[in-house]
């Protein structure tokens, strides 16, 4: 049978939503891939990463079942039973705030960023504290729209990756810019900036984390996939020197400035 045109109301409109199909089934095609990249993930490095804590944990607890330990070295032992359990717990509870979020999108909303990053400052404290660090902010901050949450552990993991590798006495600036249709919000601390060969890692995909020449750390990878989650981009620029600019993009409200929080 010869092949049967359609009548050209049928063409016009068949044509429009087989684009859309075909968009759809490529942005399923990513989704899925980034699914099963998460689950590669969390099958090869949290069992690996969680393996440490819970050997410290078994030992320590042979060890204080041993009748010839003394009280100081139970003290010692009960210490690293302790930390072990922070440290599986932290691990855990990051990686399942981020998976939770990809598995339940959440709608945005206006919120004042001022107070986001005035609780993501405060659960810092003591860090901030220990490590001498000052920060500076600026007189206001935005509305921002997004999800409220995932912008708190965003700014928990740069500022926290500061406090890390800025060295001692850091000092962190906090700020904001609106450039077109989306605001930069960025950190810049003092110490000696990145190295041009490790730039690229910085922000490596989340699902990307089980390959083999993946970066051991998980914040960056967090703040990545939250913000792309928010509509937004993330990245880090060497200027200025010497520590340079860790920043991320959210999508710019209507909104006028509001006091910072």
């Amino acid at each position: 049978m010869p092949l049967q045109i359609p009548p050209a109301p049928l063409a016009a409109t068949a044509g429009p939503a087989a684009l859309d199909l075909a968009a759809r089934c490529v942005a399923l095609e990513h989704e899925n891939a980034r699914l099963r990249g998460d689950l590669r993930t969390i099958g090869r490095r949290l069992t690996h990463d969680l393996r440490t804590p819970l050997n410290c944990i078994s030992t320590a607890c042979d060890a204080l079942g041993d009748p010839t330990t003394d009280r100081e070295s139970a003290t010692l032992f009960t210490q690293s039973i302790a930390e072990a359990v922070n440290e599986a717990a932290t691990l855990v509870d990051r990686l399942s705030v981020v998976l939770m979020a990809t598995g339940n999108p959440t709608e945005p909303r206006l919120f004042t960023m001022g107070e986001i990053v005035w609780g993501a400052l405060q659960r810092l404290e003591t860090r901030i504290t220990k490590a001498g660090a000052t920060i500076a902010q600026p007189p206001t901050w935005p509305a921002a729209k997004g999800v409220p949450a995932w912008t708190d552990l965003i700014w928990t993991n740069l500022v926290g990756n500061s406090l890390t590798h800025a060295g001692a006495k850091p000092r962190l600036e906090l700020g904001w810019e609106k450039i077109g249709e989306e605001i930069r919000f960025w950190l810049r601390d003092s110490g000696q900036g990145v190295a041009e060969r490790k730039r690229g890692l910085l922000f490596h995909p989340l699902d990307r984390l089980h390959e083999l020449n993946a970066p051991r750390s998980y914040g960056l990878s967090i703040v990545h996939r939250l913000v792309e989650l928010q509509g937004g981009r993330c990245g880090y620029a060497a200027e200025p020197a010497p520590g340079g600019t860790f920043f991320f993009t959210l999508p710019a409200p209507s909104d006028s400035v509001l006091p910072a929080g």
